[in-house]
């Protein structure tokens, strides 16, 4: 396992390939920062890139979200790749989608089939990519020296399916592993060979140890250095810090008051 230190505040089976764009590496960099956009949303940010997941969405009723200036904002600063893992409203809404793509036409959105679909405008389509997977597949893409391993992993039961994609993000040597809504099982982690993807950051849903009672086996299993919680609802705020402290004390998570993390290694 790779040897991180966190600053700041304390705290993410190939199929085939697809290159967008190409220059020249620089893995100097030793300093990645991540920050909360909103509910499951993150802003990933190392060196001069940044890539987005489950950040263009909102405003939504139960979730915390980015306000219309925040969006207006974080719009400005624009992205390399912007992720999202599902249809669903408090990950992804087109309206939000389609005003940032519009506005940072350099952009690469990478989504499900079914997000593809609640596209309306035509134009921004180009820059979206929205590769068809199923079972233990996968797609790995480059955009801008940012790699993202497109993962097929099931959404948790509710009881409808939904696809979920989880995106294993590599940017400046760094690998963040973001699942969205997935059913985080050991069949899916074997499936997709988690262990020996050298993960330094896994992203998860703040039910994840509610539906898997072997949570401390599975984040073994997956060989991941750090565990960041996301998707909690204001009021349960502190009972996941205060669990997670005395649960998984090395976990941590991100939500507002608790906006960002920055490692370094």
């Amino acid at each position: 396992m790779h040897t991180i230190r966190i600053s700041l505040i304390l705290l993410a089976s190939l199929v085939s390939n697809t290159v967008f764009a190409n220059s020249d590496s620089n893995n100097s960099q030793s300093t990645i920062t991540i920050e909360h956009a909103g509910n499951a949303g993150i802003k990933i940010i190392s060196g001069n890139k940044i890539a987005l997941v489950d950040a263009l969405f909102g405003p939504h009723s139960r979730f915390t979200h980015f306000t219309d200036a925040e969006f207006s904002t974080l719009t400005k600063q624009g992205a390399n790749v912007a992720l999202a893992t599902h249809v669903h409203s408090d990950h992804f809404h087109p309206k939000r989608a389609t005003q940032f793509l519009t506005a940072n036409s350099n952009t690469l959105f990478i989504g499900t089939p079914e997000i593809l679909g609640t596209f309306n405008d035509i134009s921004v389509t180009k820059n979206i990519f929205a590769p068809t997977l199923a079972d233990f597949q996968s797609h790995l893409i480059t955009q801008d020296d940012i790699k993202v391993d497109v993962l097929n992993f099931p959404h948790m039961k509710i009881p409808n399916s939904i696809q979920n994609y989880a995106y294993l993000v590599e940017i400046n040597g760094w690998k963040i592993l973001h699942v969205g809504d997935a059913d985080v099982t050991a069949e899916v982690i074997t499936g997709h060979q988690l262990a020996k993807r050298n993960i330094d950051v896994l992203v998860v849903h703040d039910l994840f140890h509610v539906l898997q009672k072997d949570y401390r086996k599975l984040i073994e299993q997956m060989n991941v250095d750090k565990v960041v919680y996301m998707h909690i609802m204001d009021e349960n705020i502190t009972p996941v810090s205060q669990w997670l402290k005395t649960n998984l004390p090395d976990a941590t998570y991100l939500a507002p008051g608790h906006k960002s993390i920055t490692l370094t290694k």
